[in-house]
């Protein structure tokens, strides 16, 4: 911690005076292997480093140095900056690429960037059959009425009538909230919302799936959704009691699979569904909570579990 604040100290004196900052020299190995272990050949490794140029606490130019693997999986590259990291990223067709890695360097030694040469081992993802989705962010939507159950088409990506174009009611979203008591104007006001996901048909409905948000991987969540274990309903409940904290129902890694448009025989037993996913979590926020935040993928295929969305034939324009 003290060799960063001095770091940053040195930074913003440099740039404040004008001054150029003496850049070092940093070095990586980039060590890219498959999910089965085995090492990648020819995928393309890059890493960044900023130079500032003087002008400005807003201005510096990004170096990119590139190289591609050999047969073991490994390229080494370096690359002259004065910034205390190294961003790194890798590339390979028919593969899911992988990046947002970040390398710490904490200070110069003869020039040379410390750690001097770190080995960044890289997990590539084969990309398998990619097929076209339903894709939409949806965000900060208002919700078009407050403690009643209204109807979300996921093709039509909108509200079903009479607040939409939508035709299928695949999601039914509930917002209930309680009457705020009167608060002085300098107190945070406390608040109860409950947010209920069901569904229209039975057999539809919606599982939990955890993965972390600072994955490095085009591919989050796992290739196919699981075929059952669905619940028919979610709640979402965040609330805060006059001078506690806030409750919020939310976790960084919460990601969802569901399953919708569920047709029976007469056993019960499922012939066709639609299945989908969510990436992070249902959101209620607004000063009145009533707009409304997810982000879903739809295959359209009955009965395919394929979750593998190839992002340029996406069905919602």
């Amino acid at each position: 911690m003290k060799n960063m604040k001095l770091k940053i100290t040195t930074t913003l004196f440099a740039l404040a005076f004008g001054l150029q900052l003496q850049a070092h020299e940093a070095q990586v190995t980039i060590h890219v292997v498959g999910e089965d272990g085995q090492p990648v050949a020819r995928a393309k490794a890059s890493i960044q480093l900023t130079v500032a140029t003087g002008g400005g606490l807003d201005n510096g130019k990004l170096v990119n140095v590139e190289g591609l693997t050999d047969t073991n999986g490994i390229c080494v590259l370096s690359g002259n900056g004065d910034d205390g990291y190294v961003a790194a990223a890798v590339l390979k067709d028919g593969y899911y690429g992988s990046a947002g890695y970040r390398i710490e360097l904490t200070n110069s030694v003869l020039g040379r960037w410390q750690p001097w040469n770190p080995t960044l081992e890289v997990m590539l993802q084969k990309k398998g059959v990619q097929v076209p989705v339903y894709a939409r962010r949806v965000e900060e939507i208002k919700i078009p009425a407050e403690g009643k159950a209204v109807g979300w088409d996921l093709t039509a990506g909108d509200w079903v009538a009479p607040y939409g174009k939508g035709a299928t009611a695949d999601f039914v979203l509930k917002v209930e909230r309680k009457p705020e008591p009167e608060v002085p104007a300098r107190e945070i006001p406390p608040f109860d919302v409950t947010l209920t996901v069901s569904f229209s048909d039975d057999g539809d409905g919606i599982q939990s799936v955890f993965a972390p948000v600072q994955t490095h991987s085009g591919l989050r969540l796992p290739r196919q959704a699981p075929a059952d274990g669905y619940e028919s309903e979610l709640m979402k409940h965040e609330y805060k009691e006059r001078g506690q904290p806030e409750h919020l129902d939310l976790r960084d890694d919460q990601n969802y699979f569901f399953r919708v448009r569920t047709k029976t025989d007469a056993q019960g037993n499922i012939v066709s569904a639609l299945y989908g996913k969510i990436y992070g979590n249902f959101r209620v926020s607004g000063r009145e909570y009533d707009k409304l935040t997810f982000d879903y993928h739809l295959n359209p295929t009955a009965n395919s579990l394929n979750m593998e969305f190839d992002p340029k034939r996406n069905l919602l324009k």
